[in-house]
């Protein structure tokens, strides 16, 4: 197989030692790399019993065939270990230099175990691995610590590094890398600062091997003006390269697929306005930036100047101001912004912040907090300072609510009690992002059955189905559905989440980026990438069983790790409330607790959710279970 290394750099924090090791070539044939070959080092290393503090737990940074190549999306790559929100197996996927770098290091990942007596960054240099110090770097934020280690390295090594919340393992801290990109969900940051591990810097000179570079450069040209001329003709305010993913707002209005007031409400006007496009990149002076040979370009640099929120920095996703903005009814998309960029610089997951803020709010609302529990602070609907000052608290981990909140929303909500766990939204005690199963029911189903990070909109993502018009026709799913009537049925909602599961699980072991669907990239686009990469020669049904074989051993790793149909059939009690206004006004997915054990039908599980021995022997997987 071709397009990867079949190597891996170790690096034990607590020996010291730094190696790199030879894997079987069969191991990527069946497991691609990224989230795949992730799935496969935790499932033979992190055994029952390891929690995701532990030493013994593994945190895995992974490359897959893309990496290297000149196609727009291939910047992604993927972080993979037990996940201090899920105690659970988890994927998060991160974009911008840093893939590229350490595949180009010569390795298709780097593995690391132990924890560090004091704090500690990674080198990789090409095949030069070393520890050292980072003593002096420990309690700058993710900002800080890039700029420091660009200057001491030089700019042309890349950085991966924690802020101040991962240090001090929030629940959902992230990730950062080239101060703009984010591995937040599954709190891998927490994971790094467990270990007392600061940041990992790397850069590569080295190129791998592709099967067929001719047909690669020829796909790589044609797939890349596609994206840019798609994206190019639609109207204005859906041009993803002007907006950035701020057209989600214009886009999903119509579906009621946002949460507005913590998941109460259907209608929210101002909010909707202020907070899409093309007010966004207007209030946020915001201009592309895209990502190493993406014609896509939906990133967004911001530079705000307002005596209050100005800063400069990445500007926010969707999901970061719809969870920080709408779920508490701000407005502002200043404020917003600000709230998400405190959240960068520190290292937090934004779609877990800005739920852990609306079950304040609520509380407050309520009289299950009070200022005295707020440290002052007046937490109303639509107070943009107060989201603002709580963020800060949270993101110091302030002894009282603030620390609690970082703790998840499951855990503020038990402490404080009084009825709240009714408005406390998570799965698993992952918080659920910023897309309602009350206007698709298969994103309900995903977000309990999802096993490589919980109820995550991206690690399979059916949804898109019927709020975005995505499809698969080469796994089955085509123009043939009847939209309208599927959106609100169980009928085919075990096929639809399965096939986009395994398909989300390829991307994410390529790797590559989603995004590149809503201008016309498609299956047979990556398959024949894939094809010409590896020379594997893999037909659709090949590509879909690698996609299902992965999702199978993530599967595995939860069973192992303690998750049961208990926590897969128990649905949010807000999430079950149907809206009283709004596109799909009186709507709740009634009997969702049925639609996961057809699911685990389809998957070909037993009533517990472990797969069959027909499925394992069907997977290829008895050597490995």
């Amino acid at each position: 197989m071709k397009g990867v290394w079949n190597k891996i750099a170790r690096v034990d924090l607590t020996s010291g030692n730094c190696t790199i090791e030879t894997l079987e070539e069969k191991v990527l044939e069946q497991f691609i790399g990224g989230a795949g070959l992730g799935a496969y080092i935790l499932y033979k290393e992190v055994p029952k019993g390891v929690m995701s503090a532990d030493p013994e737990n593994r945190i895995i940074f992974a490359t897959g065939p893309f990496n290297g190549i000149r196609q727009t999306g291939a910047a992604k790559w993927s972080i993979v270990s037990k996940s201090p929100s899920l105690e659970a197996n988890a994927t998060s996927c991160i974009t911008n230099s840093w893939g590229y770098e350490l595949k180009n290091a010569g390795v298709d990942a780097l593995v690391v175990q132990g924890k560090a007596v004091q704090p500690v960054m990674i080198v990789i240099d090409d095949d030069a691995i070393r520890m050292e110090p980072a003593t002096e770097i420990w309690g700058k934020d993710s900002y800080e610590t890039d700029d420091l280690l660009k200057e001491q390295f030089g700019k042309d090594f890349e950085i991966a590094c924690i802020g101040p919340a991962g240090e001090k393992q929030l629940k959902y801290a992230a990730v950062v890398t080239g101060k703009c990109s984010f591995a937040g969900r599954g709190g891998m940051g927490g994971v790094m600062g467990s270990k007392n591990l600061k940041a990992v810097v790397v850069r590569g000179s080295q190129k791998c091997p592709v099967a067929n570079p001719e047909k690669l450069d020829e796909l790589n040209k044609e797939i890349n003006m596609k994206i840019y001329n798609t994206d190019k003709a639609k109207p204005a305010n859906f041009n993803i390269r002007a907006h950035g993913t701020s057209i989600a707002t214009g886009l999903f209005k119509g579906y009621g697929n946002m949460p507005l007031k913590n998941w109460q409400l259907g209608e929210f006007d101002s909010g909707i306005e202020n907070l899409g496009a093309p007010n966004y990149g207007i209030q946020l002076n915001a201009k592309p930036k895209p990502c190493k040979f993406c014609t896509l370009g939906c990133k967004n640099h911001a530079e705000v100047i307002d005596d209050k929120y100005g800063f400069v920095g990445e500007g926010p996703e969707y999901e970061s101001f719809a969870m920080m903005g709408l779920n508490l009814m701000v407005d502002d998309m200043k404020a917003v912004a600000y709230g998400g960029h405190i959240a960068n610089t520190y290292g937090i997951d934004t779609i877990s912040l800005g739920a852990c803020l609306a079950w304040a709010f609520e509380s407050y609302e309520k009289g299950v907090l009070t200022r005295e529990n707020t440290g002052g602070l007046v937490l109303e609907w639509g107070n943009a300072e107060a989201m603002v000052e709580l963020t800060k608290k949270v993101a110091n981990r302030e002894v009282g609510l603030g620390y609690l909140l970082g703790e998840g929303v499951r855990t503020a909500a038990k402490y404080y009690g009084k009825g709240s766990e009714a408005w406390a939204v998570e799965i698993k005690n992952m918080e659920v992002p910023a897309h309602d199963p009350r206007a698709s029911f298969v994103a309900g189903l995903n977000y309990l059955t999802g096993a490589s990070c919980g109820p995550n909109h991206e690690k399979g993502n059916p949804q898109h189905m019927f709020v975005a018009h995505i499809l698969l026709p080469e796994f089955g799913i085509s123009d043939d559905i009847d939209f309208e009537k599927e959106r609100h049925s169980w009928e085919h909602a075990s096929r639809y989440t399965a096939a986009f599961q395994n398909y989300s699980n390829l991307v994410d072991s390529l790797v590559h980026c989603k995004f590149m669907v809503f201008s016309g990239y498609t299956l047979t686009d990556m398959l024949n990438t894939f094809n010409a990469v590896t020379g594997l020669d893999w037909n659709f049904e090949t590509f879909e069983k690698a996609g299902e074989r992965i999702f199978t051993v993530q599967k595995l790793l939860n069973l192992r790790y303690g998750i049961t149909v208990a926590d897969e059939t128990k649905f949010p009690e807000r999430l079950m409330q149907a809206k009283a206004e709004g596109p799909y006004a009186g709507v709740a997915p009634v009997g969702i607790e049925d639609a996961v054990l057809d699911y685990y039908r389809h998957r070909g599980w037993d009533e517990t959710g472990m797969p069959l021995q027909e499925k394992i022997n069907e997977m290829d997987l008895q050597e490995l279970v």
